[in-house]
């Protein structure tokens, strides 16, 4: 897939690259983390990726649960709407977990952080990813971004998982 970034002000890509991703180093890599026993997280930049997960499951490189992360933001991926996500979200084969990680979209970040709460999906947030909080004011620390995530997650009805619990989920997955 395209990778890029494109600045607004200059016209112009200040970065562009071409995501390689061929089935064939993709088999070679599922089959060495299943010998050494390596649970690999999944980021789906784009619906295709997603439909990739099934035929790689039905070949049995890919052992279920899966971990999904759909990541949004990247010029060449889906686009960061919350439609997208579902869409996302409606191919992910049952039985495994996904979370969504939005990059570089600054405040457009947290509406689909909200999308994915509604969804049942998890949420990464940090200043690796965004910058800035739901008003716009920028965050001074990785602690004031997951404090207003863990305070939509419980405004929308989910409880936080702890340290241990995350661990246990994403171990199953």
């Amino acid at each position: 897939m395209n990778y890029a970034k494109y600045s607004r002000s200059r016209r112009e890509f200040v970065f562009a690259t071409v995501f390689a991703n061929p089935f064939d180093e993709i088999v070679a890599l599922l089959e060495a983390m299943n010998e050494l026993g390596i649970k690999p997280e999944h980021e789906c930049f784009d619906l295709g990726h997603v439909g990739s997960l099934e035929p790689l499951m039905h070949k049995g490189v890919l052992r279920p649960p899966l971990h999904v992360s759909c990541v949004m933001g990247v010029l060449g991926g889906a686009p960061p709407t919350a439609r997208n996500l579902a869409a996302m979200v409606d191919h992910i084969p049952a039985g495994g977990h996904w979370g969504l990680i939005g990059i570089g979209i600054g405040r457009g970040q947290w509406g689909l952080v909200a999308s994915a709460l509604g969804l049942g999906g998890s949420v990464r947030v940090g200043l690796e990813d965004n910058f800035y909080l739901p008003g716009g004011k920028m965050a001074r620390s990785n602690g004031e971004l997951v404090e207003r995530a863990a305070r939509m997650t419980q405004d929308a009805g989910r409880q936080v998982a702890t340290v241990a619990e995350a661990r246990a989920l994403l171990k199953a997955a």
